[in-house]
């Protein structure tokens, strides 16, 4: 025997004894595996939590995993897809699963089907606590999502790791037959992100914020939800928030996925999309998305949690009655701000933002996460306790959240707000016209006394109405000053509507005014459709010439030089 393992007596049932590794790895195997993990995905939320605790045995060759599907939920579609990605080419089907030999069962989810499973079930958390009721099909009635069944308790053959001393509390007055098979870790996942905030310009850097704050809107699944209850929020934080100044990001809980499709939700929020959300995928990125958030609108789910415990400011926008009493999340549904559907949206945000106290919910956080920083290495320990095996040595890696896997559509169309604060100051605030319809001429939102108002169009827009609506018209595509000039007047031509038709040069952005002059507006890195607008801005004073206009767009203060082109 190999140091650093210890003998594990053979389990018999029924079907015979329990090996730790199978007799086929011993003959046919490279690497002589002493055990073997069986990994069970369910759902797409449990098989994410899954694929991130292989990190647990990462380096060590005496542990082999396993993998099969217990798919018998309506959220089940997409954990194939999901272990395939990872790499995973070899899944047992779930009937051949009792003839399996292993020395541990991995789960994160308390609805697999115990019975079919032989030894030691760890039953890894894929949320934070026991704090909701969800629809119990085989009763009628309802559950508490995260505990399993009592009589999968009573096998003695299931170990429930939780994340501190007081959910054992909680659960052993619902169901005494916990007693004895929990663990408290504490949570990784909470450490993992913890570790992440001093990383948060790098996660921000990552999505091309560019001194953007970002707003994440996090839904759990179901009627009671965020997005159950107030469908057109992405929308409305869309056209409320310039988009200079905010980029705006969804984050679902993966159940939402699996019942609709990527499909269908896309084509749902196609308006949202081309207004620029950022749509977080379902498995990976949400990590990034609340370390880098700026501002974290969201409901009952676990990730408001996480972002009161992250200091994170914090808005709630609906609050589930599916709640269970005198939990954490319930207390935080009393303390945290909500979020008024009637009220200014940017004017709440602005206000969560610049009122924010990050010790706010310090007290609440520790009722909810104990052994912070050791998380990682206490649940390490106790898998391979159940495994008969000594953890290898050295810390657990704490490994960064994985980046974002997907980018915002650009935004091709602006209903544009310009206004002169100075001789020289032009102030710019542009909303995505996708979120904002024509005929919303007075869209609710901060009053901008003074200013003027304006579409700006992108020859990439999609629809195909706007370039008729447009008073500025841009080509984004860089062109030679030939090419702009051609450009230009060909666009003007085309379109009888538009003022002005900007092409982005190299310096800048070359603009011509119908019945006027050309005029190269020349900063470096600046959007042509913003420059473009600029000269517009001045078209309606009755200011074109040359001069040095000082642009602001929120905090973000650009110095456009303007010469007009003879």
């Amino acid at each position: 025997m190999r140091r650093g393992s210890r003998a594990v007596g053979v389990d018999r049932d029924a079907r015979g004894p329990l090996l730790p590794v199978s007799p086929e790895e011993r003959v046919q195997g490279t690497f002589d595996c002493e055990r073997a993990v069986l990994v069970v995905a369910r759902t797409v939320t449990s098989t994410a939590r899954l694929l991130e605790a292989l990190r647990f045995f990462r380096n060590d060759f005496r542990v082999k995993p396993l993998f099969t599907i217990n798919d018998t939920s309506p959220y089940s579609s997409g954990a194939r897809t999901l272990l395939e990605a990872a790499g995973v080419t070899d899944i047992v089907p779930w009937d051949q699963v009792p003839e399996l030999h292993y020395a541990l069962a991995l789960s994160a989810s308390e609805n697999v089907d115990f019975a079919k499973l032989r030894g030691t079930t760890v039953v890894l958390p894929h949320g934070i606590g026991f704090n909701k009721w969800v629809p119990d099909p085989t009763t009628g009635g309802t559950r508490l999502a995260g505990l399993p069944r009592a009589e999968a308790l009573r096998s003695g053959r299931v170990r429930l790791v939780l994340s501190h001393p007081a959910q054992e509390r909680q659960l052993r007055a619902l169901c005494s037959e916990v007693a004895g098979h929990t663990a408290v870790t504490g949570d990784p996942t909470y450490d993992q992100l913890l570790a992440s905030l001093p990383f948060r310009e790098r996660y921000r850097r990552k999505l091309g914020l560019g001194g953007r704050r970002l707003v994440l809107l996090s839904s759990t699944w179901r009627s009671e939800s965020e997005l159950g209850r107030w469908r057109t929020l992405p929308l409305e934080m869309l056209a409320s928030l310039p988009a200079d100044e905010y980029q705006v990001a969804v984050a679902m809980h993966p159940n939402v996925w699996a019942w609709y499709g990527p499909g269908v939700i896309r084509t749902w929020f196609r308006d949202a999309l081309d207004a620029g959300l950022l749509l977080v995928p379902p498995h990976r990125g949400w990590h990034a998305a609340l370390v880098a958030a700026h501002l974290v609108v969201a409901d009952h789910g676990s990730l408001s949690l996480y972002s009161a415990a992250l200091g994170k400011p914090l808005l709630l926008a609906a609050f589930g009655d599916e709640h269970v009493p005198g939990t954490p999340i319930e207390k935080l549904g009393r303390m945290a701000d909500r979020l008024d559907p009637r009220a200014d949206l940017r004017a709440q945000v602005e206000r969560a933002l610049d009122s924010h106290d990050p010790d706010r919910f310090a007290e609440l956080t520790a009722e909810v996460f104990a052994h912070v920083g050791e998380s990682e290495t206490l649940l390490r320990d106790l898998l391979y306790r159940e495994m008969g095996l000594a953890p290898p040595p050295g810390e657990v890696p704490l490994l960064r959240p994985p980046d974002i896997e997907s980018a915002p559509l650009p935004v091709t169309a602006f209903d544009t707000v310009t206004r002169f604060t100075g001789p020289e100051d032009l102030a710019i605030w542009r909303y995505p016209a996708a979120a904002r319809p024509p005929a919303d001429t007075i869209h609710p939102g901060p009053p901008h006394p003074g200013a003027v108002r304006h579409l700006a169009v992108d020859e990439d827009d999609h629809d195909l109405r706007r370039p008729h609506q447009a008073a500025v018209f841009v080509r984004r595509d860089v062109a030679t000053r030939t090419e702009a000039l051609q450009w230009t007047a060909e666009a003007l031509q085309t379109l009888p509507g538009a003022r002005v038709a900007g092409a982005a040069t190299a310096s800048g952005c070359l603009a011509r005014i119908r019945n006027g002059p050309c005029v190269e507006a020349t900063a470096d890195g600046v959007d042509a459709m913003l420059l473009a607008s600029a000269v517009y801005a001045c078209v309606l004073d009755r200011s074109v010439a040359d001069r040095i206009l000082t642009v602001h767009t929120g905090r973000t203060t650009t110095r456009v030089r303007l010469g007009v082109v003879s």
